[in-house]
């Protein structure tokens, strides 16, 4: 509630599978929508049809949340009565839309781990709009990668960021409850990885019980 409910250039939402991350920014952007007329981009690194993008979740928590009656969901766009606009690209095969797209009051970023450098350079100066925010929601893979680098070592100012697990969603679903205690007692370094949105650092050695022996040969 903190990072949703307080005015910065970036929120970021981050952290293991379950937490709830995707659902709350999902909501956060219904309620603005309902109030405020609002030009809000829903993007991804990688999307290759309208299947891609977190046009159904929306759907889907319009729905739940009773509010049918206040939005307008076609096949590739969501609009509300009072005129806000949700629209849907990926960055990698849309970038030069993205880049001549105007007027956007919130760029909402999901499975932002896997945007690159290149696609960050070219997104953020778009956002441009005074007032605009930059909503970006993970888990984290690598210490390596574009976002966590970029948002994570190197925080930028005016961002409000939220690290985010399964036991801080209240309503972590009973499949994934088993998943997760599957996962915590057979292979613990990949619960901490999937389910505590800790860096991966689990691979080949834990794949094999750590049982890699180098063998070392004499030159003649």
């Amino acid at each position: 509630q903190e990072v949703l409910g307080r005015k910065s250039r970036y929120k970021i939402l981050f952290g293991g599978r379950g937490g709830g991350k995707s659902f709350a920014f999902a909501d956060a952007l219904i309620c603005r929508a309902l109030y405020q007329k609002l030009r809000i981009l829903c993007t991804r690194e990688m999307q290759n049809s309208i299947k891609d993008s977190v046009l159904k979740l929306l759907a889907d928590r319009i729905n739940a949340l009773g509010f049918d009656d206040y939005f307008i969901v076609q096949r590739e766009s969501i609009t509300s009565r009072i005129g806000s606009e949700f629209i849907f690209k990926g960055l990698k095969h849309n970038i030069s839309e993205i880049k001549s797209t105007e007027g956007i009051d919130i760029c909402w970023v999901e499975e932002a781990e896997k945007v690159c450098e290149e696609s960050w350079t070219t997104l953020i100066p778009t956002i441009r709009k005074e007032n605009s925010e930059i909503w970006i929601s993970f888990n984290p893979e690598s210490e390596a990668s574009a976002t966590y680098t970029r948002f994570i070592k190197n925080t930028p100012p005016d961002t409000l960021k939220a690290f985010m697990n399964y036991d801080d969603n209240a309503f972590f679903s009973d499949v994934l409850r088993k998943e997760m205690e599957y996962d915590n007692r057979v292979d613990y370094e990949k619960y901490l990885h999937v389910w505590l949105g800790q860096i991966k650092r689990y691979g080949a050695e834990t794949i094999f019980g750590h049982k890699i022996k180098v063998e070392e040969f004499e030159t003649p």
